[in-house]
């Protein structure tokens, strides 16, 4: 192969390349948490639209991460191939988020359309940047183990950042706005903003890529590329476990609010769950990252899900009407999604040593960018399914909502996550990739770049 071996990370390398996480998650966990709910209850659209757009620019974003990767696994410089990227693409980042949460003095289409214009920018600066990044998990360390504690402090590290967006973003926004909120959720996109801007770089300068040899590589084609991923069936397994697994946590991340607010008449308690629910994951990631070593990745993915499934038969059978047992619950779910999380990133960067061992080619930033494009799909037709079914269901955003709709919107958050959590199951079976087989796999191929 053209590259050398990666060393074993040291803290100061783990904690220099992780970090990039929390930069990374205040921009999305800001859009996961409350972009759906920006878009109907201060600009003022409609959650049919709101998720129309959601998904639109979602499916776009999905689209070009591949493109994204591909153009990654082709750059070479002093550098390395990624860490360029994150360098020079990080301000770019920051000024399209701000412009993410600007309201213009539009109406109708034409306010649809800067809503929609701007996301897809948005996704667009992102991608440029994040998809370097991760791919970065599979070139800086081969050992399964070690990117198992990467993706556990990816997680912490994302995790934090939900805490910030999750306690100050309303408050802030209240505070900052003096009244208008779309004049405070638009400084505090700009506080964020400037805080990932000064975090990213640390990436840069404190994580190094593995040099290249002296051989010249010959560059892949489409046909290429396509048969470097056909036979992958490690790749396919977890990319279709993901996919139905999202469902689950768009679905129930994105109720959090609505159902606060219009089932429960407690707003502020839907604040207060999503931090508890995001300072959850300073324990629970690190709890998943030992029950992974103990029973292995794939196992834990199963007990993922189990635990999900008992969570979600435990809320159709109770009706939780105090906001005590909703934070219960939600929190009981926030755990499913951090393992089914920590379960992706985990394996996925072990497919890239599956697929070369298949195929003879390595293409790690095409696999991370492929594992973005479905798992952003997912969430762009989660959240898609999700604002067009509460339209359907009857809601109507700042008004009192018939016993029908409030009925309805429980309904919601029991079925989409159900479905998801057993397909999500279902596909994870088909994973090849069981105890040391990956470890075995490496070895081999140590074996034939010394051959």
């Amino acid at each position: 192969m053209a590259d050398s071996v990666a060393p074993r990370l040291g803290v100061k390398g783990l904690l220099g390349f992780t970090v990039g996480d929390f930069a990374f998650n205040l921009y999305w966990q800001s859009i996961s948490l409350f972009l759906l709910f920006f878009y109907t209850d201060v600009v003022g659209l409609s959650a049919a639209a709101a998720g129309l757009i959601y998904m639109i620019a979602s499916i776009f974003d999905a689209a070009i991460d591949p493109i994204m990767g591909a153009i990654a696994d082709r750059t070479r410089t002093r550098w390395g191939r990624y860490r360029p990227y994150i360098l020079f693409g990080t301000p770019f980042v920051g000024i399209a988020f701000v412009l993410l949460y600007y309201k213009p003095p539009f109406t109708g289409t034409g306010l649809a359309a800067w809503m929609l214009a701007t996301h897809i920018l948005f996704r667009i600066a992102y991608t440029v940047v994040s998809i370097p990044y991760t791919s970065m998990t599979a070139r800086i360390t081969s050992s399964s183990a070690e990117r198992g504690t990467i993706a556990g402090g990816r997680i912490i590290f994302a995790t934090l950042a939900g805490i910030v967006i999750a306690v100050s973003t309303q408050p802030l926004a209240a505070k900052l706005g003096a009244g208008d909120l779309s004049h405070g959720f638009l400084l505090a996109a700009a506080i964020f903003a400037v805080v990932a801007t000064l975090v990213l770089p640390i990436v840069f300068f404190t994580t190094r890529e593995p040099e290249e040899s002296g051989e010249i590589e010959p560059a892949l084609k489409a046909g290429d590329y396509w048969r470097a991923l056909r036979d992958n069936r490690a790749l396919w397994s977890i990319l279709l476990a993901i996919c139905a697994g999202v469902v689950c946590s768009t679905a129930i991340g994105k109720s959090i609010l609505y159902y606060f607010k219009y089932y429960l008449a407690d707003e502020a308690g839907g604040r207060t769950t999503l931090t508890v629910a995001a300072v959850s994951g300073l324990i629970v990631v690190p709890i998943w990252v030992a029950i992974s070593r103990a029973i292995g990745k794939r196992n834990a993915w199963f007990a993922a899900i189990v635990w999900g499934l008992a969570g979600l038969l435990w809320f159709a059978f109770n009706d939780v009407r105090t906001s005590i047992e909703a934070t219960g619950f939600f929190l009981w779910m926030q755990v499913t999604g951090l393992g089914l999380a920590l379960g992706f990133w985990s394996m996925l960067p072990d497919t890239v040593e599956f697929g070369e061992w298949r195929t003879g080619r390595r293409t790690e930033s095409l696999i991370f960018g492929l594992g973005q494009f479905f798992l952003k799909v997912a969430l762009g037709l989660g959240a898609g399914l999700f604002g067009w079914l509460l339209d359907r269901i009857g809601y109507h955003a700042n008004a009192v909502q018939t016993p029908e709709t409030l009925a309805n919107m429980k309904l919601l958050i029991i079925v989409l996550p159900s479905i998801g959590l057993a397909l999500a199951g279902l596909a994870m079976l088909l994973y090849p990739l069981h105890g040391r087989r990956h470890d075995e796999i490496v070895e081999e191929l140590a074996a034939r770049r010394r051959g």
